[in-house]
């Protein structure tokens, strides 16, 4: 699956935060769905399709 880059969210939000702080040395990694359509399926299928199931978050940062 191609990777999109994010655009709106929690993530935009901590990093904009963190922009306009004092905060040095600090690394922020942006999980979501890229916007686009979604094949339909349950949402374990979903979100391993898409990178989010728990194990692949865990290995992304280690």
């Amino acid at each position: 699956m191609k990777i999109g880059i994010l655009k709106g969210g929690l993530g935009t939000t901590v990093i904009e935060l963190i922009n306009n702080s004092d905060v040095n040395d600090v690394k922020v990694k942006t999980f979501g769905y890229n916007d686009c359509f979604i094949k339909h399926g349950s949402i374990e299928e979903i979100e391993e399709l898409n990178g989010l199931s728990a194990q692949k978050i865990i290995n992304t940062l280690k």
